[in-house]
């Protein structure tokens, strides 16, 4: 019963903090798009038909097909290398697509079988319209069963952003499926708890707005998705490595597959909120016993770069690799970089 009354404190507390940030994004949002006058009237509601996969992504060496999983789920996916070479699993984030592991799959498609899937949600997988369905345990699952799909008995897990919460979790619940796992930039649930200051709380902010139903959609549906331009390539949160940076024909990837249904995606965030629960998956260990490698960009503007420490708490076999100057989107942002780190763990750990 104490649970149970925590559980909805909590989910309430959520919500009103939710509510205070709406409140002031709504009177901003509205006061700047007046003050633009029609034409920014016009620019908050325009959106523009991405339907079509843009080009660029079509000229990535990729096969692109659907795996079916034993609990009914259908998952969109990218893979290239040969299917009898290990698998490597990839896993993205928020507002992302396989596209952002293309560096990646060129790179290691001559040793493994790379796959990179859409979660639940995205692009054109499944979308469940509950929010309890985007729970951890559901999100854990869909992993397990995707290696099982592909007829693989074991994977190396590679992650970013919510990905890397997921693949966090996964070897504790199915370790015999895992081999090896490379998370950037996402702490474990270790460091979340442990690193929730102020500061922390102040990067990590939209979570709280995002619990509001409708206007996280309105707002990232803005401007034709306005907020992809900005969180890839802005000057805070963006991509620093100038090189490296997204063209719009690169930005429009993302809003082909996230532009179907953005409340699929929202509805992650809307799932950690304590009042949602999952269907009772036990995890078998406390903390992550395979091979761990967490790569972190060191100016990730959403993640502080302390939760890359805290997070040895949650592995007992961990490498962390900071990579200075780079974003939160680091896999896209100091590719080579990352593909040394990951070199470096993978010959350690044959």
């Amino acid at each position: 019963m104490a649970g149970l009354l925590v559980r909805w404190i909590t989910g309430v507390l959520f919500f009103a903090i939710g509510f205070l940030w709406a409140v002031f994004v709504v009177v901003t949002t509205v006061v700047t798009t007046l003050f633009g006058g029609k034409k920014g009237i016009t620019s908050f509601f325009e959106k523009k038909d991405h339907s079509k996969l843009p080009d660029v992504a079509k000229a990535v060496d990729v096969q692109h097909d659907f795996v079916s999983t034993k609990s009914g789920m259908k998952f969109e996916y990218v893979h290239a290398g040969e299917a009898d070479k290990p698998l490597m699993l990839c896993m993205h984030g928020f507002p992302e697509c396989w596209y952002s592991w293309r560096y990646l799959i060129e790179k290691f498609r001559d040793r493994y079988h790379i796959v990179a899937f859409h979660s639940r949600g995205y692009g054109n997988s499944d979308k469940p319209k509950e929010i309890n369905k985007y729970h951890m345990n559901y999100l854990v699952n869909d992993v397990a069963e995707i290696i099982e799909a592909l007829g693989y008995p074991r994977a190396t897990l590679v992650a970013h952003d919510w990905g890397g919460a997921i693949a966090w979790e996964v070897p504790k619940y199915f370790p015999h499926l895992v081999d090896k796992v490379i998370i950037m930039n996402a702490p474990n649930t270790t460091a979340a708890r442990k690193g929730i200051g102020f500061s922390q709380f102040l990067k990590s902010w939209y979570i709280c707005l995002y619990q509001m139903p409708y206007l996280p959609e309105l707002l990232v549906q803005s401007k034709d998705f306005g907020l992809l331009g900005s969180a890839f390539n802005g000057k805070k949160m963006g991509i620093k490595n100038k090189s490296n940076k997204l063209t719009r024909e690169e930005i429009d990837v993302y809003k082909h597959y996230i532009g179907n249904n953005i409340s699929g995606p929202l509805n992650y965030y809307r799932a950690i909120n304590p009042i949602y629960r999952g269907f009772g998956l036990k995890a078998k260990t406390r903390k992550v016993v395979h091979p761990v490698l967490l790569i972190w960009g060191d100016q990730d503007a959403a993640l502080g770069k302390e939760l890359a420490e805290l997070a040895k708490g949650g592995a007992t076999d961990i490498t962390v690799a900071m990579i200075p100057g780079a974003s939160h989107w680091v896999n896209q942002d100091e590719p080579e970089k990352v593909h040394e780190q990951m070199e470096k763990f993978l010959m350690q750990n044959q």
